[in-house]
């Protein structure tokens, strides 16, 4: 499920949801998996800033 959303495939959120649901998940779990997915990709965006800064301070020099 977290995978799903933090590459944004929205068959995989239809193909997981069912499979989770039928493995006994239940709605508060699953959507604990996308809040992780969000914080991560979230701090993943912020490092991904911060090399960006890094590489434009290089070619300005």
């Amino acid at each position: 499920m977290a995978v799903a959303h933090a590459v944004q495939c929205p068959y995989c959120f239809d193909a997981y949801t069912h499979a989770c649901l039928e493995k006994g998940s239940n709605l508060e779990e699953m959507t604990e998996a996308v809040h992780v997915t969000n914080a991560i990709r979230g701090g993943a965006s912020l490092v991904h800033g911060v090399q960006m800064r890094k590489i434009a301070g290089k070619i300005s020099l």
